[in-house]
């Protein structure tokens, strides 16, 4: 199975202590503005700065990373244009920091959307400056107390005629929140696959699954693997076929698929369906920027379907393993040193394996 380990002492989270070292460093960056646009993250601490007296850290989305080593005690995540950029870091960062929306003309969507984010607050920036700073200054506040183990007080911010969250939002928020924080500690791949793995037996209950990493060439490698019922002396073989024949067709159709029935066993295994007949699968592909980071493959006993509800949190899952994978190979590649890079590559690192 394919691993690696980034130096502990090299990564973004190890940098902390040296980043933070200082009160004075940690004073400073207790507030951090991100936006997809520098300059608008720019004007923004710019307002800040003004009601304040002091100028916040500013980073782009691209460069959302850093956060990691900063630490700050509230991130303030600009609303963009388009209303999408600042969307995905919400989701990815969700659970690992206190963030506020912050924009100058929020809707009754945006509130509603960063609601069901987990963001804590919305901060509309068309105010005096002393309300500015007396808002800032609270949520800084609140953010320590949470630290300190205070409970978070609860979202007041959204209107009354914004929609309120089903059942269904608040389990895959519960998801999120409890798989994002369990990924993001993990820094390296066989790790974090194992803790996935570990993750879906517990939301789903007692499942076959396998997580296949794919390779230089065209062909996957088994990253990791649990087996619920198969015959012991079989597994090796079965997976092979797995390898061979699924995983290929996830990267086909990266999508998330409910297999059920022995027609749409026979199209997804081909020659090798027989090894699951009597079983249901379910298969996805983890994807970030539309690069196929790993291929998931599921299946348990048709007795035991897979439920809507199920598939809910499996795609949540998804979204944050190929989050967590991307943020590895990240912080893998701007730590090697450069002697390890290929000759023939001039600028980029090489991928990790």
């Amino acid at each position: 199975m394919a691993h690696f380990s980034p130096d502990p002492k090299n990564n973004r989270r190890a940098a902390t202590a040296r980043v933070t070292g200082s009160p004075a460093a940690v004073e400073s960056r207790s507030v951090v503005v991100v936006a997809d646009q520098r300059d608008v993250g720019r004007l923004l601490a710019g307002q800040i700065k003004v009601a304040m007296g002091s100028a916040p850290t500013v980073l782009t989305l691209d460069e959302a990373d850093d956060l990691f080593a900063i630490r700050p005690d509230l991130v303030l995540l600009a609303a963009d244009d388009d209303n999408i950029r600042w969307r995905s870091m919400a989701r990815e960062f969700e659970g690992e920091f206190r963030m506020v929306l912050a924009s100058f003309t929020p809707t009754i969507e945006d509130a509603a959307e960063a609601m069901r984010l987990g963001m804590a607050d919305l901060l509309v920036l068309d105010c005096t400056k002393r309300e500015l700073a007396k808002r800032i200054g609270k949520m800084i506040d609140e953010a320590k107390n949470k630290r300190l183990g205070d409970a978070p007080k609860p979202l007041a911010f959204v209107p009354d005629k914004a929609v309120k969250p089903t059942d269904s939002d608040m389990d895959l928020v519960t998801v999120r929140a409890e798989f994002g924080v369990l990924a993001r500690l993990e820094l390296d791949v066989e790790s974090l696959l194992r803790t996935t793995l570990e993750y879906v037996l517990h939301k789903i209950g007692p499942t076959n699954a396998a997580v296949f990493l794919p390779t230089a060439g065209e062909d996957f490698t088994l990253g990791a693997y649990v087996n619920y019922d198969c015959p012991k002396d079989c597994v090796d073989l079965l997976l092979d076929h797995v390898a061979a024949s699924v995983a290929p067709a996830i990267e086909a159709d990266p999508s998330m698929r409910l297999h059920r029935g022995d027609d749409a066993l026979d199209e997804l295994m081909g020659d090798h369906a027989a090894w699951l007949t009597g079983c249901e699968a379910v298969t996805f592909a983890a994807e970030h920027d539309g690069e196929m980071l790993a291929a998931v493959a599921l299946f348990r006993d048709d007795r035991d379907p897979f439920d809507s509800r199920t598939l809910r949190r499996l795609e949540a899952i998804g979204d944050i393993l190929a989050q967590q994978l991307a943020r590895i190979i990240r912080v893998h590649h701007r730590h090697l040193p450069l002697d390890q890079w290929d000759e023939e590559q001039s600028e980029d690192p090489p991928m990790a394996a």
